[in-house]
C-alpha cells in the first residue's frame, strides 16, 4: 500500500474471531483520570491538511496553525495539538527503531515541538501506532529493541507487513513487549499525554471490505498488545483506539483504552458525514458509519467512571452548509461526550471559529457531562437502530440538574419534544435555559421547539428544592447493568437491572456544597424471592475514596412494578463525588434501580452519645479497654500530630512486630440495624502487614471484620450489623512485623432503623 492506506478505507470485515453478543457490556473496563472525568479532550489535529492533499503537512503550516490556536483557541480550553496519519514518510528513527518526528522532511523532531508547544501554554498529542515497525529499523541490524540485545527485525518483517513503509509487531516473539511498551514511554518521556493508535482492525483479523490483506493476528495477540499499551500508559497517558472492530460489543477495547472511535472517518466532512452515509449496523469496523448511529449504538459503554469515551473523529465546521448543521455537530458531540477535534485550519474556517467556541456548550463538556440517547425498549444496544431514537439525547449533571438535546436529522421542518414527567420524571415545572444563546425559557413542563431540516435544540433544566433527584437511566453502567422499561410504575423513561450480575455497577456523578454526610435514598424493586443486597461506596472526581464500600440490604418487593425507597447516609467531599452502587461476589438477590435522591443539605454532626470517647478528645482511650499479648509492652497512644478531627487520635505503632487492639462494648441497644464507622489511616513503612481491621463482635451473630488497607490520606472504614442481643463491642486490631502505624479518630455508631 502507498501512504492512501492513511485516509484510513472503511472496513467490511467478513470473518470475525468473537461471536458478537451485543446486549450488556460484562467486561471490567479500564478506570484512569480521563475516563473518570467522562469526556475526551479539546484539540486540533493536523488531518484536514492532510486529507485534502494526501500528503503529510509540512513543518511551515504546522507551526502557523499552532500559533493560531494558542492565539485565537486556546483560552476557550484547546490545549492539545495532534499530528494524524500519512506517516510512512517518517523513517529517522532512534537506536530502538522509533521515529524521531512526523515526517523526514521536517528539521525539528518530537522533542523540539513538543517543547514548543508546552511554551505556548498547550501539549503535544501524537498519532502512532507502537504495533508498527519502520521498513528502514527493521532493515537496520544495528536497531536493538530498548533494554534488550534483540534485533528490530526479529520481531517484525515483510512477510507481515501494514504496507511497504511499515510493518507490524509479532507479539509472539520475545522482546515484542519490550519494544511496544517502550514506544509508549519514549511518547510519554517526551511529555506527549495522548497517543492515537490506529488501524487496529487491520492488526486483529488482517481483512479490509472481507479481503484479506494482511496476518491474522487474533483477537488474543491483539488484546496481549492493547494490555501491554495501558501498563505502559498508566494514569499519565490517555490512549485513543482508532478503527477497531468492537467485537462483543467493545470486550476488547474496554479493558485497555480510554477512548474508541464509533463511526468511520470525517473524510470530506459536512452533513453527509454526520448524519447520511450507512444507516444500517455491520458486524465489523465500522459497526456504524455516522456519528449519530455510532454514538447511540455504543452509549451503553459510555459515562463518568471506568467506562469508554466516545470519538465521533474530527470536526471540519467549514465544510457544513448551514449554521445550524454547525450547531448541530457540536451538539451531538458535546451530548455524547466526545473530543471536540478542531480540524480546519487558519486558511479555511472562515467564519464558522465561534460554534466551537460557545461557553455553555464548552461548560458542559468541562464539567464530564454525558447524555445517552432516549432508549424506546431494552434492545437499546442490539443492531436495530429502531431501539433508540437518535435525535433525543438526556443527561444529567452532577448539581441533579437536566441537560436535553432535540434533533432534526431530516430534510424538512420537524417538531422535537421532551415531556419533563414523562421523560425526566419530574413533578412539577422547572426552570428552563436555552444554552446556545444563554435564553431563560422560564418554568417549563414539557419543551416542543420547531425545528428547521438538520438544526438543533439544547436546554438545561432546573428542577427546585432540596432533594436532587439522579436517574438510573442516565448514568454510568458497567458490568452487566442495562437499561430497561419492561415492568411498570418507573419514573422518567426506564430504569436500570442486571444488578444481580456480580461485577455489575451503577455510577452517580453528584455535587456536595461540602464536605459531609447526606441523606440518600434509593428507588428500587426486588421481587427475586431473597435478600438483595449491593455495595455503595464514593470517590471524589481524582478516584480518591471517600466512602469506602459497605453493604446496603434491600427489602422484598411484591412485584417488579412495585417500587419502595431504601434510605441511606453516604460521605462526599465538597465538589463531584461518583457514587457507585456494585453487585459484588458478596451480594446476593436482584436489584432494578430506577434511580437515587440526594439531600443536598448536609447533615448535622454525628451524635456520639452512644460511643464512649469515640472521638478520643480526652486525651486518653477513656471508655476503651486495650489488649495486647502477654510479655509485650502496649504499642497504642493518644496524641495530636495529625489528627482527623478536633485535636486528639488514636494511634498504633512500633518498629518491632507487634500485636494491638482497643475496643468498646455497648449494652442495652434496642434491637436493629446500627452502622459503625470511623475514619483510619494506615501508612507502611516496611513489610505488609498480617492483619488491620474493624471488628465489630457480641452482637448475636458471627463476628465481622472490616479490613483496612494503607492509604496516604484519611479514609473512612464503616460496617453496617444487625444487633439482636442488645450489645455490640467495637474494636480495632493490628498484627504487624513492625513498622505498620494505624490512626484511628472519630469513631461513631447510627442506628439505622
Amino acid at each position: 500500500m502507498t501512504m492512501t492506506s492513511f485516509t484510513k478505507v472503511l472496513l467490511g470485515c467478513a470473518s470475525l474471531l468473537f461471536t458478537l453478543t451485543l446486549g450488556t457490556q460484562t467486561t471490567e473496563a479500564r478506570e484512569s483520570q480521563f475516563t473518570r472525568n467522562g469526556t475526551g479532550p479539546l484539540y486540533w489535529s493536523t488531518y484536514e491538511y492532510q486529507y485534502t492533499r494526501n500528503a503529510p503537512m509540512n513543518e511551515a503550516e504546522w507551526k502557523k496553525n499552532i500559533d493560531w490556536i494558542a492565539s485565537d483557541y486556546k483560552a476557550s480550553g484547546y490545549d492539545m495539538i495532534a499530528s494524524d496519519g500519512w506517516i510512512e514518510g517518517a523513517q529517522h528513527t532512534n537506536e530502538n527503531g522509533y521515529i524521531l518526528s512526523h515526517n523526514d522532511n521536517w528539521q525539528h523532531d518530537w522533542a523540539y515541538w513538543s517543547t514548543y508547544i508546552q511554551n505556548k501554554g498547550m501539549k503535544l498529542g501524537v498519532y502512532y501506532n507502537p504495533l508498527w515497525v519502520t521498513r528502514s529499523a527493521a532493515a537496520d541490524p544495528t536497531k536493538t529493541i530498548v533494554g534488550t540485545n534483540y534485533k528490530i527485525s526479529e520481531i517484525a518483517s515483510s512477510a507481515d507487513k501494514f504496507n511497504d513503509d511499515l510493518y507490524w509487531v509479532d507479539v509472539t516473539k520475545p522482546g515484542a513487549k519490550a519494544y511496544i511498551q517502550g514506544y509508549v514511554n519514549y511518547f510519554k518521556q517526551l511529555g506527549v499525554p495522548y497517543l492515537r493508535i490506529d488501524f487496529l482492525s487491520w492488526y486483529e483479523t488482517g481483512t479490509d471490505k472481507g479481503k484479506t490483506i494482511g496476518v491474522n493476528h487474533g483477537s488474543e495477540n491483539y488484546q496481549t498488545a492493547l494490555k501491554w499499551m495501558q501498563e505502559a500508559a498508566g494514569d499519565d497517558m490517555e490512549l485513543s483506539l482508532v478503527m477497531p472492530h468492537l467485537n462483543n460489543h467493545a470486550a476488547g477495547e474496554l479493558p485497555y483504552g480510554d477512548m474508541v472511535r464509533i463511526n468511520e472517518d470525517l473524510a470530506h466532512g459536512g452533513w453527509e458525514n454526520l448524519s447520511g452515509q450507512r444507516q444500517n449496523w455491520v458486524n465489523s469496523w465500522s459497526q456504524w458509519a455516522n456519528p449519530f448511529q455510532g454514538f447511540t449504538g455504543f452509549s451503553d459503554i459510555a459515562g463518568r467512571g471506568s467506562n469508554m469515551i466516545l470519538d465521533g473523529d474530527f470536526i471540519r465546521m467549514n465544510t457544513f452548509k448551514t449554521d445550524e448543521e454547525r450547531k448541530s455537530i457540536i451538539q451531538l458531540f458535546t451530548m455524547a461526550g466526545s473530543p471536540i477535534a478542531i480540524t480546519d485550519q487558519y486558511s479555511t474556517i472562515g467564519n464558522s471559529g465561534s460554534y466551537y467556541k460557545n461557553k455553555n456548550m464548552l461548560e458542559l463538556h468541562n464539567q464530564g457531562f454525558v447524555g445517552k440517547p432516549y432508549y424506546n425498549n431494552g434492545k437499546s444496544f442490539s443492531s436495530d437502530p429502531a431501539a433508540r431514537n437518535s435525535e433525543k439525547w438526556l443527561g444529567q449533571l452532577p448539581d441533579g440538574s437536566w441537560v436535553v438535546g432535540l434533533f432534526n436529522r431530516s430534510d424538512g421542518t420537524a417538531t422535537r419534544s421532551v415531556n419533563y414527567l414523562k421523560d425526566l420524571g419530574l413533578t412539577e415545572s422547572a426552570n428552563t435555559t436555552e444554552l446556545w444563546t444563554g435564553t431563560s425559557l422560564g418554568k417549563l413542563s414539557a419543551y416542543s421547539p420547531n425545528l428547521v431540516k438538520h438544526a438543533s435544540k439544547v436546554v438545561k433544566i432546573e428542577p427546585e428544592g432540596t432533594k436532587l433527584n439522579y436517574a438510573a437511566e442516565v448514568a454510568t453502567w458497567m458490568g452487566g447493568t442495562h437499561f430497561n422499561n419492561n415492568y411498570a410504575g418507573y419514573q422518567g423513561f426506564g430504569f436500570v437491572d442486571g444488578l444481580g450480575l456480580t461485577g455489575a455497577k451503577i455510577v452517580y456523578a453528584v455535587q456536595a456544597a461540602e464536605e459531609g454526610d447526606y441523606a440518600l435514598t434509593y428507588r428500587y424493586a426486588s421481587a427475586s424471592g431473597m435478600k438483595s443486597s449491593l455495595h455503595v461506596s464514593a470517590t471524589n472526581d481524582k478516584g480518591v475514596v471517600v466512602q469506602p464500600s459497605r453493604v446496603v440490604s434491600f427489602g422484598s418487593t411484591s412485584a417488579w412494578q412495585t417500587w419502595k425507597n431504601q434510605d441511606d447516609r453516604i460521605h462526599l467531599k465538597k465538589g463531584v463525588n461518583l457514587i457507585t452502587l456494585e453487585h459484588t461476589a458478596s451480594d446476593t438477590g436482584e436489584v432494578h434501580l430506577d434511580g437515587l435522591v440526594l439531600d443536598k443539605n448536609r447533615l448535622s454532626d454525628i451524635d456520639y452519645s452512644l460511643l464512649q470517647n469515640g472521638d478520643f478528645e480526652s486525651g486518653d482511650i477513656r471508655g476503651w479497654s486495650e489488649w495486647h499479648p502477654t510479655g509485650q509492652t502496649a504499642k497504642y497512644g493518644v496524641d495530636s500530630y495529625d489528627a482527623y478531627k478536633g485535636k486528639y487520635k488514636l494511634y498504633f505503632w512500633d518498629t518491632k512486630a507487634y500485636k494491638q487492639s482497643i475496643h468498646q462494648k455497648l449494652t442495652g441497644l434496642p434491637n436493629g440495624s446500627y452502622t459503625v464507622s470511623a475514619w483510619v489511616k494506615e501508612t507502611l513503612y516496611g513489610n505488609k502487614p498480617t492483619t488491620v481491621r474493624m471488628e465489630l463482635s457480641e452482637y448475636g451473630a458471627k463476628a465481622l471484620y472490616k479490613n483496612i488497607i494503607p492509604s496516604k490520606g484519611y479514609q473512612r472504614v464503616q460496617a453496617t450489623v444487625n444487633v439482636t442481643n442488645g450489645s455490640l463491642d467495637i474494636g480495632f486490631y493490628v498484627d504487624s512485623p513492625g513498622l505498620t502505624s494505624l490512626q484511628i479518630d472519630q469513631v461513631s455508631i447510627e442506628k439505622m432503623d
